[in-house]
């Protein structure tokens, strides 16, 4: 009888121990959208952006699409102020005209930029010749001004040392 009991119990700990999984980074994200939830985030080298405490803070600044210029500028402003805590910034002129995937190179101009202000450093493409960034929009609605995706770029700093990956983004938009 006391087999049985002892089974039970490794039973009842080995159910108990599945049921408490650690949350990760990615668990903290939005769920990946397209119905104008105004949500955005990704992984800046591996933690979630926006963080929890700051998810209430978050702006979409310019955000927007017109014309092949589409727009994505969000940032966490620090409360009561217009002052950037951190945020990323994509800006692709004359390139998106719908739904897809689009593969951005950096060519050092100035046409396409992709940024990330992560640890009070900024970060962008315009230091990274010869990256690239992915976005895959998955709903780009002109008539109802709708916007939905996701993307993932890696930027360096303007020392060109250090770099701040953004992996597992995702946004869903209502613009004006």
């Amino acid at each position: 009888m006391s087999h049985i009991k002892l089974l039970l119990l490794l039973a009842s700990l080995s159910c108990l121990s599945l049921h408490c999984k650690k949350e990760s980074e990615e668990d903290k994200l939005p769920p990946a959208t397209m119905v104008g939830a105004q949500t955005i985030g990704c992984l800046m080298n591996g933690h979630a952006w926006p963080s929890e405490a700051d998810k209430q803070d978050i702006d979409f600044l310019g955000s927007g699409y017109a014309k092949g210029i589409f727009e994505l500028d969000c940032a966490v402003l620090y409360p009561g102020t217009a002052s950037t805590k951190t945020g990323v910034y994509m800006q692709v002129r004359y390139k998106i005209f719908g739904p897809g995937y689009y593969v951005i190179p950096f060519d050092g101009g100035i046409d396409d930029d992709f940024n990330a202000l992560y640890r009070n450093v900024p970060y962008g493409s315009y230091y990274t010749q010869g990256g690239y960034a992915i976005l895959n929009i998955t709903r780009l609605d002109t008539i109802n001004h709708y916007m939905a995706g996701t993307f993932e770029y890696n930027v360096y700093a303007f020392t060109k040392t250090d770099m701040v990956k953004v992996t597992k983004g995702r946004f869903d938009y209502k613009y004006n």
